[in-house]
């Protein structure tokens, strides 16, 4: 009987402590790091020696940012009979990635494959896991979470989510989409792997939104206190519609862990709607209360709120102050495009405007972002009259697009041309001419920028295209009347000055006078022409 009872109680203890740890799994994928380390800590207090919970516990302090947490953990749970345990020797490689000790790392995982005989599903996935770490082996990874998949009895749908999250540190999005839907296979509610699929979306731009909000809310169907999903939905309408985001927000809050950052965000709501001075007021509230401890997104928050205050000097200041003291996940690349517009603003530092429009480019990875940041600052300066530096900015619009429109072309070279940069602009309508050769407006603009280039006519180098542009215009008269015009009178004003044919010279302006019978200037120089013809010649 006593047998029974205390076999019965160590079963109840496994099972709870089992329930806890799953708790703390659960808690850890929805990033609510202090609860989770609070649950781990029980279960490690209630089995000193589990390799699980010594795992997991070290997985905690991993995401959050506290690698030396994790290897002090490891240390201690790996003396005596868990020194040689396969997953706290790939959790051990797992803390040498974080050192970039990445040999070291590699034998580690090795050494857990061989113990394990590559049969142990778990000890792969931990693998793929591990190298998700800054200086991991993504395709390392990938390679050992497939192999996990190929084992028999295997079902953890982990491993497809980590597969995913690897695919996407190698950038390939497709990759990780596919990966994040095996993962939904396994497991049609998994709150996780919708949330990824929804961030992968979300990175290609409000054309997507369909798609991201689905899975987004999809996330929080299946799981209504996925606190990632919230905070996403909460960001997403926070300068869409106030009102859903403080729902989401307050969604949210439930589900997180309290402090500082969550502080930040509901002092944030206040900006959202509007109220920019009590924006301030509670964020220096935060910072007296809070000091070291605050959130340094609140400087980034009285930043904004300065900026829509139009008080330019503390705008930047804050700003400046935020990216002292923000962790690099804090930063995103249109901090530094409103810290540029702020600077501008001011007019006593004209480098640092470009250092930080040039920040905001290199810290996107998206194309068509980067792209917009070099159009922004192109449109910033051409309301400002620095036609110079829209013509640079729009320059390098062209040299950060792969696929050059003609729309960029045409832009780049005229605003070239407008700011003297005649060889720049002829440059860049070339290339515009060789990509579109059947339209008039590369030849036009290149024939116009050579014709200041050579501004006595001697060399002749705008002719080629003065009359390659007239062959393509003459097509539609009407259309292209005033540049033809000004073609015509070119040509007419080479061949009489240059090349001394007065006959050729005067076909020219008959050509204007026909699209424009009333141009007096045309009608005028002609006449001269023609009695220069019609004198006897000169002895």
């Amino acid at each position: 009987m006593k047998m029974r009872i205390v076999i019965a109680a160590l079963f109840f203890t496994s099972a709870v402590a089992a329930q806890t740890l799953q708790d703390a799994r659960k808690l850890l994928l929805s990033q609510r790091y202090r609860t989770a380390k609070e649950t781990m800590e029980k279960v490690l207090a209630a089995a000193p020696t589990s390799p699980e919970a010594i795992y997991w516990l070290a997985q905690v302090n991993f995401e959050s940012k506290n690698p030396a947490a994790a290897k002090d953990v490891l240390r201690k749970g790996m003396e005596g009979a868990n020194g040689s345990n396969p997953l706290l020797l790939v959790a051990m490689g797992q803390a040498e990635l974080t050192e970039k000790k990445v040999n070291d790392a590699k034998q580690r995982f090795e050494t857990a494959i061989s113990l394990s005989k590559a049969k142990d599903a778990n000890i792969l996935v931990a693998i793929g896991k591990a190298n998700l770490e800054d200086g991991g082996d993504y395709a390392y990874g990938i390679e050992k979470l497939k192999l996990a998949t190929t084992l028999k009895n295997f079902n953890d749908p982990m491993a497809f989510v980590y597969m995913g999250d690897l695919y996407r540190k190698l950038m390939d999005g497709g990759g990780a989409v596919s990966s994040y839907e095996n993962a939904l296979l396994k497991d049609p509610k998994s709150a996780v792997a919708k949330y990824k699929i929804g961030k992968v979306y979300l990175t290609q731009g409000n054309e997507q939104k369909d798609i991201f909000l689905g899975k987004l809310n999809g996330a929080v169907t299946d799981d209504p206190t996925f606190a990632p999903a919230l905070y996403e939905l909460y960001v997403y309408y926070f300068f869409r519609d106030v009102v859903k985001a403080t729902d989401y927000f307050n969604k949210y809050k439930a589900n997180a862990d309290p402090g500082p950052a969550l502080d930040y965000e509901e002092a944030s709501l206040q900006f959202a709607a509007g109220d920019f001075k009590n924006a301030i007021v509670k964020s220096d509230a935060l910072l007296t209360a809070q000091g070291e401890k605050a959130d340094a997104r609140l400087y980034r928050l009285k930043a904004y709120s300065y900026d829509k205050l139009n008080d330019s000097a503390k705008a930047l200041s804050f700003l400046e102050t935020f990216f002292q003291k923000a962790t690099a996940d804090q930063l995103i690349p249109e901090n530094y495009y409103v810290a540029a517009v702020n600077a501008a603003k001011m007019k006593s530092d004209p480098a640092k405007v470009d250092d930080y429009f040039m920040k905001a480019i290199n810290a996107d990875t998206a194309i068509n972002n980067k792209l917009d940041y070099a159009k922004k600052a192109a449109d910033f300066y051409k309301k400002t009259a620095n036609t110079a530096k829209s013509a640079l900015w729009l320059t390098k619009v062209l040299q950060l697009n792969p696929k050059t429109s003609k729309v960029d072309l045409y832009n780049a070279g005229f605003e070239n041309f407008k700011a003297g940069e005649f060889r720049k602009a002829d440059s860049i309508f070339t290339v515009y001419k060789t990509n579109f050769p059947t339209e008039v407006y590369g030849h036009y603009w290149s024939f116009r920028s050579l014709s200041v280039v050579d501004s006595t006519m001697e060399q002749g180098l705008a002719i080629p295209d003065c009359e390659k542009f007239i062959s393509i215009a003459e097509a539609d008269k009407a259309k292209n009347k005033s540049t033809l015009i000004t073609a015509y009178g070119y040509l007419a004003g080479y061949t009489a000055n240059i090349k001394k044919d007065l006959a050729l010279a005067s076909s020219y302006l008959d050509k204007i006078i026909e699209i424009d019978p009333n141009n007096q200037d045309a009608i005028k120089n002609r006449e001269i022409l023609q009695k220069a013809l019609a004198a006897p010649p000169k002895k």
